[in-house]
């Protein structure tokens, strides 16, 4: 009868010791959602929403299917007059990638979100209307560039 106790209780401990090793370790991004402040849940969402329109735009591209890529990069553009808002707080964070510099430096941050959305909305209004691999490729790169300047300035190298 007690052994059948002991048991249990050791089961018990066991598992709830792996839920708090786990909670403790480092957290994987569902479980971090849970915990984030919503100023930071709101920006993994601007970012995942700018990634998921900017893969749109080069899988159309890719295809040739331009009509497709314009829309694309409207989503593009309609993610990245988010981003300044976004941004606006810190929040606390358990796993975030965004380096203290975002805030000592907000102009420069503002700037290059500005530009991201100038150059997603000139692809959205003229490139996606062209045929000339040439110049929407060039429209492109510009748009790359916006992102990685953030990127390289104000965001932390993913951790292997």
């Amino acid at each position: 009868m007690t052994n059948t106790r002991f048991w249990k209780n050791f089961g018990l401990m066991l598992v709830l010791g792996v839920f708090i090793a786990g909670c403790t370790g480092t957290a994987r991004p569902i479980l971090s959602d849970l915990f984030e402040s919503p100023e930071v849940n709101a920006r993994k969402g601007v970012m995942r929403s700018m990634s998921k329109a900017w893969k749109g735009v080069k899988g159309a591209v890719k295809k040739g299917d331009m009509k497709a890529a314009g829309k694309a990069a409207k989503k593009l553009y309609n993610a990245s007059k988010k981003i300044k808002k976004a941004f606006k707080k810190k929040g606390n964070a358990i796993v975030t990638r965004a380096l203290p510099s975002i805030w000592k430096n907000k102009g420069k941050f503002n700037l290059n979100a500005d530009g991201l959305g100038a150059n997603a909305a000139v692809f959205a209004q003229i490139w996606s209307k062209s045929s000339d691999k040439k110049k929407v490729g060039a429209a492109m790169k510009r748009i790359g560039k916006s992102c990685g300047g953030c990127h390289k300035a104000f965001r932390a190298k993913k951790k292997k």
